[in-house]
This record gives C-alpha cells, sequence and structure tokens, in this order.
C-alpha cells in the first residue's frame, strides 16, 4: 500500500503530476534532479511502499542540503500560469517481481488525488532506434486525451504503434510500460515522454529532457545571462549551461573532469 507522509490535502483537481520511470540510463531522474535543483522545489512528503528497495542518503540539493533523501519524495512546484505540478521523484527501483504491483499502487493513489494529467519521464535503449530516428531532437511520446496536440506543435514525434507494441511486450514487467498499463487501467491521463539514450555520461540527455518538460508544463522562465557569462553552481559540482544547476548528489557522479591538457 502506497502512503504519503504528512497528508497532502490536495485543494482541487487541477493539478498536474511529474514524475520520471526508473529505465535505461536513468534520464526521467537525472531530469527530475534538476528541475528541483534549478527551482529550489520544497520537499512537501514521501511516499512509502514496500515495493520499493530501501533508500537513504545525504541531502541531494543545496537548499535541502541538511535533509535525508528517501527512496520516493514529493515536491511542489508552483506555476505562474496554471495549477501547481507535483513532482515525484523516484531514488530506488522496485524490489524484484514488485513492478506491477507498484505501479497499480501509485495509479490508485493518483486516482484517489484526482490529478488532472501525469507526465512521466522516461528514456529508451538508443540501440532501438531505426535509421529515420537517428537524427533529431530523439523525443518522443505516448498520450491519452488531448496532449497529442500539443507535443506534435512542440516537434515531438510519437511512438510508432509497431515499436511500441513490440516493447510493450517484451518489456511488460519494466517501467514504463507497467506504469502506462495502470494509467490506462484507471482512465488517468497521462503524457510519457520518451527520450532515446544511452549508458553513459547522460546529463546532456537530462538537459534535453528537462528543456522538452519546460516547454510542455511552463515551469520556469529562462533566466537572464550572469554579466560573467557564468552559471551558479555548488563548489565541486559540474556547470551545466542556463537555466539548469546540477544538484549536488552529481557532484561525484562522473568524477572530476579531464584536464584539456590531454587533448
Amino acid at each position: 500500500m502506497l502512503v504519503i507522509d504528512p497528508q497532502i490535502a490536495f485543494v482541487n483537481d487541477s493539478h498536474v503530476g511529474l514524475q520520471p520511470g526508473v529505465t535505461s540510463a536513468n534520464v526521467g531522474q537525472l531530469a527530475i534532479d534538476l528541475i528541483i535543483s534549478t527551482l529550489h522545489l520544497p520537499c512537501v512528503g514521501q511516499l512509502e511502499t514496500s515495493c520499493l528497495l530501501p533508500c537513504a542518503g545525504i541531502g541531494a540539493f543545496d537548499h535541502l542540503s541538511q535533509r535525508v533523501s528517501l527512496s520516493l519524495e514529493l515536491f511542489e512546484c508552483p506555476v505562474a500560469q496554471g495549477p501547481p505540478v507535483f513532482v515525484l521523484q523516484q531514488r530506488a527501483p522496485a524490489a524484484r517481481g514488485c513492478q506491477r504491483k507498484y505501479a497499480e499502487e501509485l495509479a490508485r493513489w493518483i486516482s484517489e488525488a484526482v490529478f488532472a494529467e501525469v507526465v512521466l519521464i522516461a528514456s529508451l535503449d538508443a540501440n532501438l532506434r531505426q535509421d529515420r530516428q537517428i537524427a533529431g531532437q530523439q523525443i518522443n511520446y505516448v498520450s491519452s486525451g488531448s496532449a497529442a496536440a500539443v507535443c506534435q506543435e512542440l516537434g515531438w514525434e510519437q511512438l510508432e504503434g509497431g515499436l511500441m507494441a513490440a516493447l510493450g511486450q517484451q518489456q511488460s514487467l519494466l517501467p514504463p510500460w507497467t506504469l502506462i498499463e495502470a494509467f490506462q487501467h484507471r482512465s488517468i491521463t497521462y503524457t510519457c515522454v520518451l527520450a532515446f539514450a544511452a549508458e553513459g555520461n547522460n546529463a546532456p540527455d537530462a538537459m534535453r529532457v528537462a528543456d522538452a518538460v519546460n516547454q510542455y508544463l511552463h515551469l520556469l522562465i529562462q533566466q537572464q545571462p550572469q554579466p560573467n557569462g557564468k552559471h551558479h553552481a555548488s563548489k565541486g559540482v559540474m556547470s551545466l549551461p542556463p537555466p539548469w544547476l546540477a544538484p549536488l548528489s552529481w557532484k561525484y557522479v562522473y568524477g572530476p573532469a579531464s584536464s584539456r591538457g590531454f587533448y
């Protein structure tokens, strides 16, 4: 059973959910990290379930450095024009044999909280691309409701039916397909943002996906460039192009940058 602590009273049915799918290359989780870090989102609660592996660590963000990070946390993002967005960060994978049960529990909670829409971010193995998909922005989508028109206006490609059917069959017990199936079962309006990516340094992929999500949900206004052309980042944390700020938890992910003298 999925339990949120503390209990949150959602005031209406217009709020939007944003969450990652724990998939190949972890691009969804990295993009959520960027959004939370850049917008300094407050953590409003944690969700507890027996389906996820236990996880606890030091504060993942500068603005929450004194707070313990847990497996499943909920953040709130006010939006200037539109309903608030509740951002869910999942740091641990589902335990073996629990993927479908976790998806069902999450879909039940989303349904009870009456979210207007859920935006799911996930990545697909870059080796699955067809020839025509090798070039371009690598953003695909799967959606229900009227969101498809907005996705097309943004230049995203709808995931081909044949590839979607093949993946849904071959990886039916893996996210994002377990989550999509659970959302469909409960008639939850969803948009799944899918990015082709390969394992490695996926920070550029995360920024690309975060840019796409920002275009879709209008989470932030483009920040003004600093006078010296630099963007603020914590000491030792990789510096990213505006507007994104790398979180504290990325400090030791990829090790120190290579010396330019090598080249």
